[in-house]
Parts: structure tokens; sequence; C-alpha cells
């Protein structure tokens, strides 16, 4: 009997040791299931410094946070052309995307959302970037390079995509978003809006990047002129907004190599007289310059007021839709 009992309880350690076993394996596939779906919305960079920290490590946190919204132009009409083929429509926005993911995760970025034919990056958490808002530019440049060497009858994307993108930088907070129910990994703040306007602004001014000040206060000091200009475009309020906003571009040289520094300063002289309210003084400047789609912009916002600014005009732009 005592020898039956010693079985039993020897049986029982095993089973018990064998539940672990499983349980640990369980978990470690779990573990690695994880970590590959993360990977395809960080980079390794950024996946180092979530498996370095704690369990709270998720959890949102405020921080300086870049971030940069990317959307692709000509979709619609792609849509048309291709609506009797929704799997070649899929694989001409699968296509797309895989630029922006490259372009975001390429500059040790992390990948908060993919939305139809958009996608959301950001920048400084859970890793804090050094060099601040310079990261997303780059990613933001390499992205619309892309774009133009790749959207053509030999390039790896489809004809007549472009697209469209808006950096803001500030503080946010990051981390584990959500309801109870559902909850992902994303950034939250007043700058999130800030980004998603600045693209939309992209598609008014006829640029391909728009950046908000602080970024390109910052970026400044980093980004060789010769090769990228930093150039400020306008000052709007947009749709929903309060707040002016100062929108800056980030300017490729070779895509932009037929307007000179003459040019391109007498364009922010315009912006400020148009601030100051010496609207005649900004046309005498926008002489010349049409076509630079910043400056047709503000030449169409004036004439949209009848060239010449209201009574309550503060310096900016209100914008009519978003």
């Amino acid at each position: 009997m005592h020898r039956s009992t010693e079985y039993l309880a020897g049986d029982l350690r095993f089973t018990e040791l064998v539940a672990q076993f499983v349980g640990s394996v369980r978990q470690v596939r779990l573990l690695q299931e994880q970590q590959t779906r993360l990977s395809s919305f960080f980079s390794p960079k950024v996946m180092e410094g979530l498996n370095a920290g704690d369990g709270d490590s998720l959890n949102p946190s405020q921080k300086e946070i870049t971030v940069l919204f990317c959307d692709v132009r000509g979709f619609s009409r792609k849509s048309e052309q291709l609506k009797d083929n929704l799997t070649m429509l899929l694989r001409s926005v699968s296509a797309a995307l895989d630029v922006m993911a490259d372009g975001i995760l390429n500059q040790d970025g992390a990948i908060a959302d993919f939305q139809g034919d958009a996608a959301l990056g950001f920048w400084g958490w859970p890793v804090r970037i050094q060099e601040g808002p310079l990261p997303a530019c780059l990613a933001a440049l390499n992205i619309a390079q892309r774009f133009r060497n790749e959207g053509t009858a030999d390039g790896g994307l489809p004809e007549g995509f472009s697209v469209g993108i808006g950096i803001s930088h500030g503080s946010a907070l990051a981390g584990q978003i959500g309801t109870n129910r559902q909850a992902k990994i994303g950034v939250f703040g007043p700058i999130v809006n800030q980004g998603a306007r600045l693209e939309t602004m992209t598609k008014q001014l006829g640029v391909p990047i728009c950046v908000d000040e602080s970024t390109a206060i910052e970026v400044r000091r980093f980004l060789d002129p010769a090769e990228v200009q930093v150039r400020r475009l306008a000052i709007v309020k947009p749709k929903g907004m309060d707040e002016r906003l100062v929108v800056y571009g980030l300017l490729p040289h070779n895509q932009y190599a037929d307007m000179t520094e003459r040019q391109l300063r007498k364009h922010e002289v315009a912006v400020d007289a148009v601030s100051a309210g010496s609207w005649k003084t900004a046309q005498q400047q926008l002489v010349g310059l049409q076509a630079y789609g910043p400056s047709r912009f503000l030449l169409r916002q004036m004439a949209i007021l009848g060239n010449r600014p209201p009574g309550d005009w503060d310096g900016a732009f209100r914008l009519a839709e978003k």
C-alpha cells in the first residue's frame, strides 16, 4: 500500500512537470507569435526596447513624439480603373503600403496603424530618439523619393500613385491605447490631429511633405540645404482648429531644382506679408511664382477673400475644409 502511494505521488509529480513543460512551451509559442506580429510594426531597435522593459513597458506614457501621416494619392482613380479586379487593386495598395512601412521601419520607427491606403508611423517610444524628428523626416524623404522613382511603367509601384506626408513633433501619450475590449499600440495627443492636417495640406499646397514649425526648427540643423530645403509655406487655421499652424515643406533639391534661392525666399517674404496684412506687397513678391504650388495657394486664398484682408484678419487663412 505504501509502495502504491509512492507510485501515485510520483505519477502526480510527473504529471505536474509535464503540465508545467507544456504550459511553458505554449507560453514560449505565444511570445514568439506575439513578437512575430509586433515585428511587422516595429523596427528591431524598437523591439529591443520593448523586450528590455518590464511588464508595464506597454503602458501609455508621455514622451516627446514625432508622428508621420502618409496617404496615397491617386487611389480613387485607381479604384475606378480596377473596380472589376479588386484583387489587383488590393495588390496595388499593398505595394504602396509596403513602401511606407519600409520607410518608417528603416528609420527605427513604429507603425501605429494602417487605414485603407494610409499609414501612421511614430518615433520616440519606447526608445527615445536623440535626433528628435530627423528620422521621421528621413523616412518621409525616402518614401516620397520611392513613389517618384517607382510609380512608373517600369517601376515597382502602380502608375499614377503619388504620396502626401504630414509630420508633427511634440508631447504625446504613446503605448497600448484603446478600450478594455480592444487595445493596440498607438499615440494620443494634439500632435496626432495636427499631423493628419499637415498631410491634408500637402494636397492644397502641391508639395509632397508638410511639417510643423517644431519639426522644421529641429531638422534644419541636420539636413544639408544643398540636398533638402526646409521652407515656410503658409500660415493657416485648419478647419476645427483655433490655433495658427505655420506650415513648412521639405523640398528635395532634385524635385525643386528649377526654383532658385531668390524665388524661394520671395515666397517666404510673401508669407510674412500676408500674415501682416500687407497683401499688395505679398502679391508683388509672388509675381512669376505661379508655377510653385505654395505660391498658387497664397494667391488663391487671397482671391477668395477679395484680395483684401478682412477686418478681423489675425494673420492666418481659415480653411473651410479638412
